[in-house]
């Protein structure tokens, strides 16, 4: 599972990266370098809608948490941060947003917990896996839009899959990154086994042991992805 993640990289550099055509104010917002980013923060995120004009790619800032369109609250949200590969195209929450409303989430790594032992007593240490060949990473996302009594809340969660040999030590699951991200934010491609295609683990992470200062949520900073010894 994916659950606290990093993401320090400014518009301008996601712009270039992903070719982005827009920014909103809410995707500049998202953008503020974070270390420790939990469940129902809102993330940058990189979509493509369909305006008048044709395809447009945006920086947009989404809710970390995926409220379905259907919910009577949003209450719910900080459950469905992590969408699993496997039934992603199955489950009533997110099968409408595989098909319709995909996006990619830039992190610049993410945290997993590990059971250790420390001075004979269990703790729960952090490890930051972060790709070694490239500055952020892509993580495959799902968004949807809730129409609340305030308004409309847009919201994303992460796809998740097995973890591959060299990170399985740490975790089970791991998020999932895309082959081809024109093809993945396409709204034209509407076809759930043609979007799975796209779907592969990262297969460049290195993890490193860092702080447990992380385990607090209002902890922020670089010093909490600085490896320890």
């Amino acid at each position: 599972m994916c659950g606290r993640y990093a993401a320090t990289a400014n518009p301008d550099e996601l712009v270039e990266e992903y070719d982005i055509s827009l920014v909103t104010d809410d995707g500049a917002e998202a953008c503020a370098p974070r270390y420790n980013i939990a469940p129902t923060d809102t993330v940058p995120a990189v979509v493509e809608r369909l305006d008048d004009g044709g395809a447009v790619r945006k920086l947009v800032g989404l809710r970390w948490g995926l409220v379905p369109s259907w919910s009577k609250d949003p209450s719910g949200a900080a459950r469905l941060i992590n969408a699993r590969v496997e039934t992603v195209a199955q489950k009533p929450s997110f099968r409408k947003a595989f098909a319709a409303r995909r996006c990619v989430l830039p992190a610049l790594g993410y945290y997993e917990w590990r059971p250790e032992t420390e001075g004979g007593k269990a703790v729960k240490q952090p490890y930051f896996l972060h790709p070694q060949e490239s500055h952020t990473l892509a993580m495959a996302g799902i968004y949807e839009f809730w129409k609340g009594p305030d308004g409309w809340l847009a919201t994303a969660s992460v796809i998740t899959t097995s973890a591959t040999d060299e990170t399985g030590w740490l975790h089970d699951r791991m998020p999932m990154t895309v082959s081809d991200v024109d093809a993945w934010l396409d709204p034209t491609l509407d076809d759930p086994g043609s979007a799975r295609g796209l779907l592969q683990p990262p297969f460049d992470l290195a993890p490193r042991k860092v702080s447990r200062a992380v385990n607090t949520v209002g902890n922020d900073g670089p010093a909490l992805v600085a490896e320890i010894v």
